[in-house]
């Protein structure tokens, strides 16, 4: 009898042991907070890297998509999470313009994370409607000062179409008025119908429209001419060398997070992101892999000098979310 209790003992004792062995022993999960919906530019970029990322982290990443603000919603969350390394913010330049936009903000972008790294660049697009007599940007510049009013459309206010397009203004005097929509579908929608005569649009949002010939691409805002567009210039190129601004992807981590945590999480990602198979999916989806990706110190340098450039586009350009 007592040996019968013993077995039952034993194995009650098996079954609860193994019934906890899951919740002891699960594998981590890091969350990637971005500031983007579903099917965006972040979820692009996150998808071609996150098997190589879970392989180097040895966790499960999951992408948790919080628009809203131009990422502003997203980034609270970040800087309110648990500084353990396993709660990540993915940025892009609205967050640097959003340092000026946003003016009740419940973070500071450069006091309040610990820079990660960068290390990709998605690529814009000057695209115009084709009943717009221009098929350079020179040309462009010239149709639009001609109308005397014209009109061009974002993802929203402080979106890296809106910085775009505001630089442009500054920079060449066009008369044009800034139409924003929620999202960039809809944006580059505007262009293809004629509501607004064009856009600066990324790639990945843009790319569909221009083979069948429902927008007209002028120029790219990268360094280089994209392998899907052999024919389209650069800004640069174009005539423009002082358009020098790109959208870009970077990381962050709550202040406070410990150091060989955010060292250990740039190296997932910088393999990630170096890995051969990887870089070509990017570039087929037309993001453009940094040459040489910057770590947490340079990163930082990199963030206080976004902040610095987009707060003068932004005070000239009276941008902001009232």
């Amino acid at each position: 009898m007592d040996g019968r209790r013993s077995w039952k003992a034993n194995l009650a004792a098996l079954g609860l042991a193994l019934a906890m062995w899951p919740a002891a022993h699960a594998q981590p999960v890091t969350k990637i907070v971005v500031g983007g919906p579903p099917g965006g530019l972040f979820d692009i970029v996150l998808r071609n890297v996150s098997a190589r990322l879970e392989r180097e982290l040895g966790s499960t990443v999951v992408i948790d998509n919080k628009p809203g603000a131009g990422g502003a919603v997203a980034l609270a969350l970040v800087k309110d999470a648990k500084p353990d390394g396993l709660t990540v913010g993915m940025i892009n330049v609205a967050a640097a313009a959003n340092e000026s936009i946003i003016k009740n903000r419940s973070y500071n972008l450069l006091t309040d994370f610990e820079p990660v790294g960068l290390y990709v660049f998605p690529a814009n697009i000057l695209i115009v409607n084709p009943g717009i007599p221009a098929t350079s940007v020179s040309a462009l510049v010239d149709v639009l000062k001609a109308r005397g009013t014209a009109s061009y459309s974002s993802g929203g206010v402080g979106s890296p179409g809106q910085l775009s397009g505001e630089m442009f203004k500054a920079q060449t005097g066009v008369p044009v008025t800034h139409v924003p929509y929620k999202g960039a579908p809809p944006a580059v929608l505007a262009v293809v119908t004629g509501e607004v005569a064009y856009m600066f649009a990324t790639a990945s949002s843009a790319i569909g429209q221009i083979g069948p010939g429902k927008v007209r691409a002028l120029a790219v805002t990268t360094a280089e001419r994209l392998p899907q567009l052999p024919d389209v210039p650069t800004m640069a190129e174009a005539g423009f060398p002082d358009m020098k601004v790109s959208d870009w992807a970077g990381f962050v981590l709550p202040k406070g997070t410990p150091v060989a945590m955010r060292d250990r999480l740039h190296a997932a990602l910088l393999a990630a992101f170096s890995d051969p198979a990887a870089q070509e999916r990017l570039r087929k989806a037309t993001f453009v892999p940094v040459a040489t990706p910057l770590g947490p110190d340079e990163f930082g340098a990199f963030l206080r000098a976004e902040v610095d450039k987009w707060a003068a586009v932004v005070r000239d350009a009276k941008i902001s979310q009232d």
